[in-house]
């Protein structure tokens, strides 16, 4: 059995037609055929059925059960593979969301400099759901990261660095701009602007939608926290924004919640429990763990 078969196998479960396959991976039709009946001999079944008259394919149940395991493993070799490539560049690809940066980057970039490491970390910076889908794919060393759960996949390892809340924001010609907190509730009839999707706020925000029976209006959504707090300003709509993100200014006015059991924003270091690094990876992790505090 070869990983070459198993790519085969998977791309033709998903296409069901082997001339894609073949196109796809730039073999002839023979040489996916002959994929498949190598896999069917060493497993004993028929993985694929045909419909002579309207030519159609049909994954058997032991096709299925069988992409269930290849997927896995085309994953796990995947992981191995970006996991590997990052030990041989001997630099250390750290992940960072815009919102928690501010809080913890400069003071880990500091003793990274005093130990002449600065220059080794690669950063990347993206939203929290993005950057956990890159330390599962093994593209990333470590990772800050944001969550409504302290944990949540059971392949990861977390640090819990601190908690925030999530508050609304609005300009000076919002009705609530003179008070001091507000209910979820009371933004029925608002123009929400909050972060798209790739940050943990779109859960959050529908974790209070459910506890307040409504679905807000989200009229835009941004992967800076500079705009939504400028569009706040410009009384474009109210912001929903966690408040380590928030630069004071006099025409914002931020507005903690009353709900109860509302969903608050765990801060975490993370990086996937089989992650073996090299000696010097090892080092800025340690520098890293040890000095990602809050300022």
């Amino acid at each position: 059995m070869n990983i070459k078969d198993l790519k085969y196998f998977h791309s033709l479960v998903q296409n069901k037609n082997f001339s894609i396959v073949a196109e796809k991976f730039k073999v002839s039709q023979p040489t996916i055929s002959m994929a498949i009946h190598r896999l069917e001999e060493d497993f004993d079944t028929v993985l694929f059925t045909r419909d002579q008259g309207r030519h159609l394919l049909s994954v058997t149940l032991s096709g299925q059960q069988l992409d269930e395991h290849v997927q896995a493993i085309l994953n796990h070799l995947t992981v191995a593979q970006n996991s590997i490539n990052n030990i041989n560049t001997n630099k250390f690809i750290l992940g960072l969301p815009p919102i928690m940066t501010k809080y913890f980057f400069p003071k880990i970039a500091k003793h990274l400099t005093e130990n002449n490491l600065l220059r080794d970390i690669v950063p990347v910076e993206k939203g929290s759901a993005e950057l956990e889908k890159m330390l599962l794919e093994g593209s990333l060393d470590m990772s800050l990261m944001g969550s409504i759960q302290n944990e949540q996949h059971r392949s990861l390892s977390y640090q819990h660095l601190g908690d925030d809340h999530f508050t609304a924001i609005v300009g000076t010609q919002s009705e609530f701009f003179e008070r001091n907190k507000i209910w979820f509730s009371e933004l029925k009839k608002e123009k929400i602007i909050t972060f798209d999707s790739n940050f943990v706020h779109s859960e959050a925000i529908k974790s209070f939608s459910r506890m307040s029976n409504f679905r807000p209006n989200i009229v835009y959504q941004s992967n800076d926290a500079q705009v939504i707090q400028e569009m706040v300003a410009q009384n474009v709509g109210v912001g929903f924004i966690a408040k380590s993100a928030i630069i004071d200014r006099p025409d914002v006015q931020v507005l903690p919640f009353y709900d109860e059991q509302q969903p608050l924003f765990h801060m975490n270091l993370v990086q996937r429990k089989d992650r073996i690094l090299s000696s010097k990876q090892r080092l800025i992790a340690d520098l890293i763990y040890k000095n990602a505090t809050l300022i």
